[in-house]
């Protein structure tokens, strides 16, 4: 992104007029491009590894310990998986436990998952953590954009991230909070919403200070 900064932005942190995040929004928004991201698909076969697995009577519930699944450039990773059933044409799967849930472009962390996949492929996730995170990697500029919260919606269909309660997102050089922060994995586009936690706030830091800090190798 254009690194230019106004001269009163030297600040470590200042709450920011609507207008003033309207235009630094937009700013965000003028990295988009447009990208394809993979999805489950019907007929693409979908592979379970896991340590061990059982059936629980009391619960009528599948568990598995240490698994891995995966279909096409999506895995997902977690210490135990549960569902009622194993059929991904209409399932609910729950994941807890060191969950990571992995695309081409970006990776999702968090200690509890629920996933609902529909017509053999995955619909909908809602990751929570404390707090759930996720990064993303962009190709262009090798920049990596990241964000947490403690509760997040992943939405395949739109490929949006809805990031909710304490919500932070960073592009490596502005950092943004608010209640609810929506991100557009596809386009990397991004609104933010106040909310009960108070304002929006962004922080953002001079040239000066984006020099003295450590370059990764």
């Amino acid at each position: 992104m254009d690194n230019s900064y106004p001269e009163y932005a030297t600040s470590a942190l200042r709450q920011i007029s609507i207008a003033t995040i309207v235009c630094l929004l937009a700013c965000l928004a003028g990295l988009a491009y447009a990208q394809e991201l993979p999805r489950l698909q019907p007929g693409t076969p979908i592979s379970i590894d896991a340590e061990s697995s059982e059936f629980d009577y009391s619960t009528n519930r599948l568990v598995f310990r240490k698994l891995r699944m995966d279909q096409g450039e999506l895995g997902i990773e977690a210490d135990i998986a549960e569902t009622d059933k194993l059929d991904f044409t209409d399932g609910l799967w729950v994941f807890t436990g060191n969950v990571q849930l992995k695309t081409a472009t970006a990776i999702l962390y968090c200690e509890r998952a629920q996933l609902t996949f529909k017509n053999h492929q995955l619909a909908d996730a809602v990751l929570n953590g404390q707090p759930a995170r996720f990064e993303q990697k962009a190709d262009n500029t090798g920049k990596i954009n990241t964000g947490e919260a403690r509760q997040i919606f992943y939405q395949l269909a739109s490929e949006t991230l809805k990031l909710k309660q304490s919500a932070q997102f960073t592009d490596g050089s502005n950092r943004i909070s608010g209640d609810q922060i929506v991100y557009d994995l596809a386009a990397r586009r991004l609104t933010a919403d106040s909310g009960a936690s108070g304002p929006v706030k962004i922080l953002i830091e001079s040239p000066d200070q984006l020099k003295e800090k450590p370059q990764s190798p």
